[in-house]
């Protein structure tokens, strides 16, 4: 791979770049200061075809589909999130009431609608929805993508081969990263369109390209349907934006901050647009900017164990101890250096880090769980600042002066401590990070979600989160079975191992479920609609249904109008139901 230094390409820029925008001064000034940049059309067409990023790209991909395939086949670990997101683009397709508001509104859309793509496959290999292959697929895509976009980004910043390939290793093989790339969740497609921003955010504090800031704030955008976190996200890099914008803008105080002001409309724009649409969309089809029955009951479930602000402070201090030790020490570090350098593409960083701060917040607030997934963004945020780092110990300031001849021995000999301290450095931050988030993973205590789910792989756990998949099978066998017509049963899926019933049945078309537009009709007046069974949850349970909000004695009396037929003991993660077979009107005692 061809290089040039930086001098060489701030002349080809005034030549070849007529229209560059409005001059940067400061940028200019410490041009002898940003890193070689790689021209990639000056290679052989060989190794544009065999490159770098697409060898690590596929390696991950290669890991995660490993992963997914064991996960999905071999150990039937499916997390209730990823099977319900993915339902919701089943529900899309195959459900008895196709159309494009049942993706639904408790969650933002794009994890359902990329496993859309993928399961309009699902009649030649039923797997993608029967064992959510769908799901894992754009999550292994996803993370390879993230994968991919740290790389480029700390070549971008200048660390050099050995340098950002071990970095990178340690992002795809860390074990957070192997079991959200391969598990069917929405953390693959989250941390890829995350990363991308950053990356391109990067790009512009290096550059002033605004294709880079537009290409930025588009990825935050995608990222905002596909986790809310990416609101906080997009706060933050505005703030970076107009301040950077404005701080290398020439002329009086007026135009600089109307520099600042257009650049920051240009970043912010795409994640506005995306953030009041979903919300506009969401209010004109259910008449709320948020999924508010199911926002409470989220919050109401989170308040049954809520805990005290020390024990939430000391959770998140392990969480993130487990996921990126070096967190604090690393960015205090870093920014001391960006501003000794007077380098402003740190800042590129608080994408990352508004996303995380978002969750620590809304964890205090008890509006998440303590789950150790939603600390991941500490680990591409941990190796970009170790990536700023080595970038600066390897591009040293540079006075300007050529160094005699006499002394090129000696710069040799100074090239090569710096590449075995960048060495030492990397392997000293990276390789206890890797051995804490394992073991954190399995410890009941901090991978809350994660040991329950995969404990018993590592004999760190029984089998009883696995258990919930063949039983959810068999209640789906059980009503195919009873040879009913399409739309007999009525079904509130937001229940643990519904969604999993219903995908995974011959006959997904059998059950009336709330993303249905009669659905309300239906419960109101199940006989008068032709539905004649009811399929009604432990109402002790989590998420206890639209059935029981609306007919509240229906699990210990009927209700005055069904008889129960059948009971599905509490097995695994699924809870306890009941099926109730519709013999009147609820009207009618």
């Amino acid at each position: 791979m061809e290089h040039i230094t930086a001098s060489t390409l701030t002349r080809e820029r005034m030549s070849v770049r007529v229209d560059e925008p409005r001059p940067r001064t400061p940028a200019t000034q410490r041009s002898s200061e940003l890193p070689p940049v790689a021209l990639d059309d000056r290679r052989p067409p060989s190794r544009r075809i065999i490159s770098e990023g697409r060898i690590v790209f596929l390696v991950a991909f290669g890991s995660y589909l490993t992963v997914a395939t064991l996960l999905d086949f071999k150990y039937h670990v499916f997390p209730l999130d990823a099977f319900t997101r993915m339902a919701n683009g089943f529900d899309l397709l195959y459900s008895r009431d196709p159309h494009l508001a049942a993706i639904g509104f408790v969650w933002e859309p794009l994890q359902s609608f990329s496993d859309m793509l993928l399961l309009l496959g699902n009649h030649l290999w039923p797997a993608l929805s029967h064992n959510d292959m769908a799901g894992s697929l754009v999550s292994a895509l996803g993370m390879a993508g993230a994968a991919y976009q740290i790389l480029l980004a700390l070549r971008e910043w200048g660390v050099s081969r050995l340098a950002r390939l071990l970095l990178t290793a340690s992002f795809v093989l860390n074990p957070m990263v192997l079991y959200y790339g391969g598990n069917g969740m929405s953390e693959g497609l989250y941390l890829f369109t995350l990363t991308a921003a950053t990356r391109y955010l990067l790009r512009w504090m290096r550059d002033g390209d605004l294709r880079s800031l537009a290409y930025s704030g588009v990825a935050l955008a995608f990222c905002y349907l596909t986790r809310n976190e990416a609101a906080l996200g997009a706060v933050l890099g505005g703030v970076s934006v107009g301040a950077v914008s404005y701080w290398r803008a020439q002329g009086s105080r007026k135009s600089r901050i109307r520099a600042g002001a257009s650049d920051l409309v240009i970043f912010v724009a795409p994640a506005f647009t995306a953030i009041a649409g979903w919300a506009f969309t969401s209010y004109i089809i259910i008449g709320a900017f948020v999924d508010g029955g199911a926002l409470s009951t989220r919050l109401t479930n989170q308040g049954k164990n809520k805990v005290s602000v020390h024990s939430q402070l000391v959770y998140q201090v392990h969480a993130i101890g487990a996921l990126a030790p070096f967190l604090p020490i690393l960015l205090v570090v870093a920014v001391a250096v960006a501003l000794w350098r007077r380098d402003p593409r740190v800042l590129a960083l608080s994408v990352l880090a508004g996303a995380l701060v978002f969750d620590m917040v809304a964890y205090m607030g008890n509006a998440i769980a303590g789950s150790l997934r939603y600390w991941i963004v500490s680990l591409p945020l941990g190796i970009l600042l170790l990536g700023s780092l080595v970038a600066a110990i390897q591009t040293p300031r540079r006075s300007g002066v050529s160094a005699p001849v006499r002394d090129r021995s000696l710069r040799s000999g100074a090239r090569t401590l710096s590449a075995l301290a960048v060495l030492c450095l990397v392997l000293v931050v990276m390789i206890p990070t890797t051995i804490l988030s394992g073991s954190g993973m399995l410890n009941p205590q901090i991978g809350t979600e994660e040991s329950t789910q995969i404990g018993f792989i590592f004999g760190a756990s029984s089998h009883f989160y696995a258990n919930s998949y063949p039983f959810a099978q068999a209640m789906g066998r059980y009503f195919v079975n009873l040879h009913l017509p399409d739309g007999d049963v009525l079904v509130d899926n937001s229940t643990a191992c519904i969604p999993m019933m219903i995908v995974a049945s011959d006959q997904p078309k059998l059950f009336v479920i709330p993303n249905d537009r009669d659905f309300q009709r239906i419960l109101a007046d199940p006989i008068t609609f032709h539905t004649h069974y009811i399929l009604v949850p432990d109402p002790e349970t989590d998420a206890p249904g639209d059935v029981n909000f609306s007919y509240s004695t229906m699990w210990g009396t009927g209700d005055g109008f069904t008889k129960m037929v059948h009971q599905f003991p509490t097995h695994s993660t699924c809870p306890e139901f009941r099926l109730f077979h519709v013999v009147g009107h609820p009207n009618v005692a």
